[in-house]
Parts: C-alpha cells; structure tokens; sequence
C-alpha cells in the first residue's frame, strides 16, 4: 500500500496512523471509565435515597396526613441529583424516563448501562397505602460526562494536529536533502559535471553531498581524458587515411597508369583474340582505377583541399545525383567565407557523407535537404549540419550503426553533438553542432541546456 508514496509520505502516515490510534485509545478509556462513573454515581444516590426514605416514612408515620407530609418530604429529595421518587399509579412515572440529554443518544446508551429502579411498598406502614418508585436518572451525570469527553478529545484532537504539522515541517526540512541528492544524481545522468551539493547539517548528508561532489569531479576528469583519447585517435585515424591516400594515390595510381599504358601499346601490336583479351584486361584495370579513386575520396576527399568544404559539398552532393536522379537533393551553405579548421570541415564534410549514404541505402526518400550554416547560440559561434530526408524516419529500437557512432565520436571530440531524430511530418533529421571556438567540458554542457531551451 505504501509502495508508490514517497520516504516523507510513508512517514508523515505513519505518524497520522499513530496519532490517530493514541487519539481514538485515549477516547475509549475514557468512555470506560465514564461507564463506570455513571454507574457508581447512580448506586451512591440509590442508596442515598433509599435511606432518605426510610427515614422519612418513620418520620410521617405519626402525622395527621402522613401521605400528605410525605409528599412534602418527598419534593425536598427532588433537589437530589440522578434520582427521580414518585408513587406508583400516580401518572408521575412516566417522567422517569428523563428529559432531553445534551449528550447524543448513542453515548448515553453505551455509558449508561441497565436502568436502576427501587419500589417500596407502603402498605402495612400506618395509614400509608401504595408503592413508592425510586428510580436512578444519571442523565447529569451523562452531560458533564460528554462535555469532558468531547473537550478532551477536541483538545487532544487539536494538539495531535499541532504535532503533526510541525513534524511534517520538521521532516520535510530533514529529508530535503535527498531530493538534492536526487537532483544532482539526475543532472550527473544527463552528464553534467558541474554538480556541486550543498553540505546541510546533519552528518550523514555531509558524508553523502562530498562524495556526490567527488563522482562529479572523477566524472568529469573521466570525461576530459575520454574526449582527449577520443580526439588523439581521430587525430591518429586523420593521419593514418592521409597514408592510406597518398600511399594509393602517389603509389598505387602510377602502377595502374603505367600497366595500363603499357598494355594499350601491346594491344595496338596484336591482333585478334589477344587484342581482345589486352582490352578486357585494360577495362578491369580501369575499373580498379575507378575503385581507387572512390577509396581515395573517403580517405580523404581531394576536393576539400582544393575546393573548400562548400565545393567539395557540391561535388559530394553531384555524385549522389547522377547516382540516383530519381532523388532530389539539395543543398545550402551558408556558412561564411573564412577558413575553418581542418578538422571541423573534414568533420563537416563527413557528415554530410554519411547522412546521405544512410538516405540512398536505407530511407527510399524522394528528396533529401542538406544545409551547412554558422549560428550563434549564447555568443557562440557554431557550424551546424542538418540532413533532412521524406523517407521511412527512424524505426524505435533500432541501433545507430558504426558509421554514426563514428561520427558521433568525432563530433564529441570536438566538443559538439550529434542527433539523429524523426523529422516532421515525416523523415529523418540528421543534426549535427561543431563549435568553431575551443571549449571546457562545462561551458558545452552549458550552451547545450541554453540552445535547447530555446
């Protein structure tokens, strides 16, 4: 039952329980004891009464009118609580049952027990003929009673609520700290490691806000030394593809050229079927150059050098068309005129590679938006890649591949962020931010809460 409340909740019931058990206890003792006061007091006056009779039968025994001075010593009996005497078969009965009581009926019942009525016959005492009724009324007794009972419980009611009230304030207050530390746990999730807890007071929360602020700061060292490993082995990726190209391409492409030249003057020397044969072997070559030249653009796309990131996009985007006319492609740059940084344009460039590799493999859409721009987000600047297609989207549960988890390193590395997410109304976005200055892990975790508030 307690399961879906809170730590302040389960405690703050447990005491409501606890207060209202000691309440409803204290009420019903008591209730008891009152029982037992109704009925002490009704036997003390029965007896009262009892011999307050006796003495006044002897008394009026010699009297000219004895039921007359009987009468009169029975009205002076009258101012006697809890007791009501009359004679019997005198119509007066009928008011023993007692007038109204300030006390509810359902109390007076539970407290009143079995009525106590006494008859005494006077025949056989002198002129005295009939029967007296001596019957107990504790209805007083019953209303001072309820009146304590129900202030009792009124005042006990009202400083069990005092009590809760200032234990819950006093509990919040103590507990506050584990929704801080709640918080700061969740911020650390999110990743950021600029947490810091407030010590508090009691010794346990210090103990607990060091050691949270200690995670953030290994956190955060972790974070640091990842991004550096991350961006040494790009960097050493970078250079190792520089290789890979000018190996292929100083080595390898010259071999190629040579045999294929070589091979075109033998063809032009034979005739018939070993021409023929010289031929196909030079158009496998070609193919094989043709290959070469498609290792060489991903290792490193020539036109980025030569071009710019804008003419190698152009180019990029070109090779996708004639590929695929029936996709529409297009593409806008509007980021300025000055140079970037090696590594943000190559990063740049390789995004928008892959993004549309993944658009003409997998999303059979018709048109596909590529758009490079600078912006500025909390007076940083930016250079921000989207690839937004009208394709089959992004199924749930599906992995990103090692192409984007790739790029999404290096992205990282640089300080930025990678996205890929659902377009509307349909599609697929593919977003990625590079910052164009250097910055602290904290400032980009920063500016990442900043740019997407807005």
């Amino acid at each position: 039952m307690l399961q879906g409340l809170s730590l302040r909740a389960r405690l703050l019931a447990l005491l409501g329980a606890t207060l209202a058990a000691g309440l409803a206890l204290g009420v019903g003792l008591l209730m008891l004891h009152a029982a037992s006061r109704v009925r002490a007091e009704s036997d003390s006056t029965a007896r009262l009464a009892r011999e307050f009779v006796a003495t006044a039968l002897a008394s009026v025994a010699e009297s000219d009118d004895p039921l007359l001075a009987l009468r009169g010593r029975l009205a002076d009996v009258e101012r006697l609580r809890h007791i009501h005497i009359v004679m019997a078969g005198s119509g007066e009965e009928a008011a023993l049952a007692g007038e109204g009581r300030g006390a509810p009926f359902w109390f007076a019942a539970l407290v009143a027990g079995a009525p106590s009525v006494t008859r005494i016959a006077l025949d056989g005492r002198g002129r005295l003929q009939g029967e007296l009724v001596l019957a107990a009324d504790p209805g007083d007794e019953i209303d001072e009673i309820w009146e304590e009972v129900w202030l009792l419980a009124l005042g006990a009611a009202a400083l069990a609520i005092a009590g809760f009230g200032v234990v819950s304030v006093v509990v919040s207050r103590a507990l506050a700290p584990v929704s801080t530390v709640a918080e700061a746990l969740l911020r650390l999730e999110r990743g950021d490691r600029s947490v810091r807890m407030a010590a508090g007071d009691a010794p346990e929360f210090v103990a607990i806000a060091s050691r949270v602020d200690a995670l953030a700061e290994t956190l955060a060292r972790f974070d640091a030394e990842n991004r550096a490993l991350v961006e040494r082995i790009i960097h050493v990726q970078d250079k190792e593809r520089r290789d890979i190209a000018r190996d292929l391409h100083d080595e390898i492409g010259p071999f190629l050229f040579s045999i294929r030249a070589g091979l075109g003057a033998l063809a032009r020397k034979l005739e018939g079927a070993r021409r023929d044969d010289c031929l196909a072997i030079d158009g496998q070559l070609g193919a094989l150059q043709q290959v070469n030249r498609r290792i060489l653009g991903r290792l490193r796309p020539a036109a980025l050098e030569e071009m710019g990131l804008e003419g190698a996009l152009q180019a990029l985007v070109q090779g996708w068309r004639d590929l695929d006319p029936k996709v529409a492609v297009d593409l806008h740059v509007a980021e300025s005129r000055a140079p970037l940084d090696e590594s943000i344009a190559l990063t740049a460039y390789r995004i928008v590679q892959e993004g549309l590799t993944n658009v003409f493999r997998h999303a059979s859409a018709a048109r596909v938006d590529v758009t490079v721009e600078r912006i500025f987000c909390g007076g940083k600047a930016e250079l921000r890649v989207t690839v937004r297609d009208d394709g089959a989207g992004v199924p749930e549960g599906v992995r990103e591949g090692i192409g984007l988890r790739g790029m999404a390193e290096r992205v990282a590395a640089l300080g930025g962020r990678l996205t890929l997410d659902a377009a509307t109304p349909r599609g697929a976005l593919l977003e990625a931010r590079l910052p164009l200055e250097k910055r602290s892990p904290l400032e980009t975790r920063a500016l990442e809460i900043l740019c997407d508030a807005k």
